[in-house]
């Protein structure tokens, strides 16, 4: 989900944004899913095709963790909304995924903006993240924000859209937002007081965990294991998911399909400490550079 001021908006508002008439549906097919993508309001032919290229070229960058897209039905809503209508310029300046009766990735879009605004911005690449997960349990929210958060800009440095340099540097911007907001909460009592009041901690710390868990499973391995690799296995045995996971659960079947537990260790040191995680030996780590964002010519 976006940026703090965008939270404030009502329910009310929300309900007028996507009230108006629907484009008919389409289907994008991708590897593993096939898109049901609807757009709200009045859009013309030229902005209809642009968002559907965008929706398939954002969802596309999902495959470059390991190939496939998560979930086989998603449904994506696109909603017309200008960006100065929430506070900002953003292009998507609003997103949510909802999971009741299936997967749904809502999109909040300022359709006039050329493509190359689209996929400038992150938002897309975020809700489609989520998708790597199952539902978290809102008491470790830190972690499907925080996997969401750090997968944004795995991805988007790989198809491109970032320069490694860039996306390290976004990467070190959230870790310092992250470890300046409410420093004398751990990770789960941020989770407890809520996105409003614990927001840059919840997001961010959740990140630094993933960065860990994958520059350790890369480092241990010669590159023959990673946070992807993880994801991978997880999506064969456990994707789709139809009920709701706590975070010690995820982190133990995480732990199961490896040969020496990463994920655990990291909740016991880190879940219930106030602080924020050590990240930097990590982010300095060459896998960052050389593997983790590199540039895919392939999902594989």
């Amino acid at each position: 989900m976006r940026s703090p001021a965008l939270l404030l908006i009502s329910a009310a508002a929300l309900l007028a944004l996507s009230a108006d008439a629907t484009v008919p549906s389409s289907v994008i097919n991708i590897p593993g899913a096939s898109i049901d993508l609807e757009i709200r309001g009045s859009v013309d032919q030229e902005n209809t095709a642009k968002l559907k290229r965008w929706v398939s070229e954002s969802a596309g960058q999902v495959l470059l963790a390991y190939g496939r897209f998560p979930v086989p039905e998603p449904r994506v809503v696109v909603v017309p909304s200008e960006g100065g209508r929430w506070g900002g310029d953003s292009a998507v300046p609003f997103g949510r995924v909802t999971r009741g009766g299936g997967e749904t990735v809502e999109l909040y879009v300022d359709v006039g903006r050329p493509l190359a605004d689209l996929s400038a911005d992150w938002t897309a690449t975020h809700e489609f993240s989520h998708l790597l997960l199952p539902r978290i349990s809102w008491q470790q929210k830190w972690i499907s924000e925080g996997f969401a958060s750090y997968y944004q800009n795995v991805l988007m440095a790989r198809a491109g859209n970032y320069t490694t340099n860039q996306a390290i540097e976004k990467l070190t911007q959230g870790f310092g937002r992250g470890r300046g907001s409410r420093p004398e909460l751990s990770l789960n009592d941020a989770a407890r007081e809520g996105v409003r009041r614990a927001r840059y901690k919840i997001y961010w710390s959740g990140a630094a965990i993933a960065l860990l868990a994958d520059v350790e499973l890369r480092e241990r391995s010669s590159g023959t294991e990673s946070l992807d690799t993880v994801l991978d296995r997880f999506q064969r045995c456990c994707l789709p998911s139809r009920r709701s996971w706590s975070g010690t659960e995820l982190f133990t079947k995480f732990d199961s399909l490896i040969e020496d537990p990463v994920f655990m260790p990291l909740y016991r040191q880190y879940a219930n400490t106030a602080g924020f995680p050590d990240f930097e030996d990590a982010l300095r780590s060459d896998v960052v550079r050389d593997e983790i964002f590199a540039v895919r010519t392939s999902t594989h």
